[in-house]
């Protein structure tokens, strides 16, 4: 009677074991998961951008790079390759100088580029869908909250990374008239996000003041291919 009962205790165990590990083999892991097994992430490995001192740029934080940044590292353009280190980006000059901002007023929001870190969008501003913040961000928002940001490539990814159903994000554009941009078609990859936000400004910041020299053509911001 024993030997009867111990037999059925160990098939029962040995069939919920096996139904655990199927669940959780069953179960999609996180991307951003230590256990993450799935295909590399979009500019991720390698990285698709380093600070000044060569640290990569996580695919999110909840601290400001403290450095400039040294963007398009894993850039497949046959032409231009990273940013030269002349060129880096600095998170601090956009946002705390009146220089690098679009009108000469204003300060440049953080939201200007991390679009989706706010709850809806703002007047203007209503092509854009995406929102996951619940306030907007800025860099006491930041500091407070400890939410992690996300950098633009977890979703805007290379034209030559494979798709997804929701990767690279669809676009279909229409920016309001004085902003002087064009309809945009397609699928919203790095390239296209990245040149469109940041040529815009650079160019609208140069009418307004030409003694100003924003980066506005390839060769301002990448390093030359040989």
């Amino acid at each position: 009677m024993k030997l009867k009962i111990l037999i059925i205790l160990i098939v029962t165990l040995g069939y919920m074991m096996v139904t655990i590990v199927n669940k959780a083999a069953s179960s999609p892991v996180p991307y951003n998961t230590p256990t993450y097994t799935g295909a590399p992430i979009d500019g991720q490995n390698p990285p698709h951008a380093v600070d000044i001192d060569g640290k990569p740029i996580p695919e999110s934080s909840a601290e400001q790079p403290s450095k400039p940044i040294i963007f398009a590292k894993d850039s497949p353009n046959k032409s231009y390759g990273e940013f030269k280190r002349t060129a880096a980006f600095d998170h601090n000059k956009h946002t705390t100088s009146l220089t690098h901002s679009i009108d000469g007023k204003t300060l440049t929001a953080c939201v200007e580029c991390h679009h989706t870190e706010q709850p809806s969008a703002p007047k203007g501003q209503e092509y854009l869908k995406r929102f996951e913040r619940k306030e907007v961000l800025t860099a006491q928002q930041l500091e407070t909250s400890k939410e992690p940001v996300k950098s633009c490539r977890v979703c805007h990814w290379q034209d030559s990374t494979p798709k997804t159903a929701e990767f690279p994000p669809p676009m279909d554009i229409t920016y309001p008239k004085e902003t002087g941009k064009a309809v945009l078609k397609g699928p919203l990859t790095n390239m296209i996000a990245y040149h469109t936000n940041c040529l815009e400004c650079h160019r609208v910041a140069k009418k307004r003041d030409p003694k100003l020299k924003p980066p506005t053509v390839c060769g301002d911001c990448h390093v030359k291919k040989t």
